[in-house]
């Protein structure tokens, strides 16, 4: 039986916050901009960043983002804002700018295996169709496996490409050793994350055993 599991694809480079989002004023007010306009560069960015993590750690993705923006604005090559604002990306639907910022990472950090499965996870479960692409999902899904044989995220991530592309049987089998993996070496795995991971398992039994089901039909209308 499971014991713990830890939500597909998305642990990035993100710094424990000190400061809450309560603590925050939004961005766009003014009193924020008086908090930053004297400080030095450093000073601002530094400030952004717990801003960011802040709104981060909390789930506010869009506040998050425009907080990491204005640190890229000071800083293009800042590490933690360009690591971090792709996942953000992700979760409110702006994939083609995830998708850039991903891509840059990649070529940048060609051994970071967390950049291609975050990719893969992006087109495996992307909203628009202009962006969900199961067949490079599953491509990005086996690179990061190359980098990080071991890591139940990567295996979550290739199970949901494999269903995306209709491969249920493959999405069972990768779903049920992403689970072994996890109970064996995942850490600090919440009870959302074990939430959301079972619910994968049951959604991808579910696929496969429909489509054994309409298999073995299908099988006995032919013989007919």
């Amino acid at each position: 039986m499971m014991k713990h599991i830890l939500l597909a694809g998305l642990l990035l480079h993100v710094l424990p916050g000190t400061l809450s989002a309560q603590e925050t004023n939004s961005i766009s007010d003014t009193g924020f901009g008086l908090q930053i306009a004297e400080r030095t560069d450093e000073e601002r960015i530094d400030f952004l960043l717990e801003v960011a993590t802040a709104y981060f750690s909390e789930g506010d993705h869009e506040s998050a983002i425009n907080a990491y923006e204005r640190v890229l604005e000071i800083d293009p090559l800042n590490l933690q804002a360009r690591f971090i604002i792709g996942h953000s990306y992700i979760r409110v639907h702006q994939y083609a700018k995830a998708e850039k910022m991903l891509t840059q990472l990649i070529e940048d950090f060609p051994e970071d295996f967390k950049l291609r499965n975050n990719l893969a996870w992006l087109y495996a479960t992307a909203t628009d169709p202009a962006f969900r692409d199961g067949q490079k999902a599953i491509r990005l899904a086996r690179e990061a496996m190359v980098l990080a044989p071991y890591d139940h995220h990567v295996w979550s991530t290739l199970a949901e490409a494999y269903y995306t592309t209709g491969q249920y049987e493959k999405a069972y089998q990768t779903i049920l050793h992403m689970a072994s993996l996890a109970v064996k070496y995942g850490d600090n795995i919440t009870k959302q994350s074990v939430a959301g991971y079972n619910e994968q398992i049951r959604k991808c039994k579910r696929a496969w055993d429909t489509q054994k089901m309409i298999s073995g039909e299908d099988a006995e209308d032919a013989e007919e």
